[in-house]
């Protein structure tokens, strides 16, 4: 499967098993900051999220 995201394979593949799943899901994306953690949900969900909520813990 080819993202278009270098070495982010497997966390692609969660978010669109989630995604399809048939059932309410809730994912927590965690990580340092500034390495596209957004950018990547963003690309991958292409604004099939009906909520999205950022900020800090």
């Amino acid at each position: 499967m080819v993202t278009g995201f270098i070495g982010r394979n497997e966390e692609t593949y969660l978010l669109k098993e989630a995604l399809h799943s048939g059932q309410p899901e809730m994912v927590a994306v965690i990580g340092r900051r500034r390495v596209g953690k957004t950018y990547m949900i963003r690309h991958v969900l292409e604004g099939a999220c009906s909520f999205e909520m950022t900020g800090l813990q």
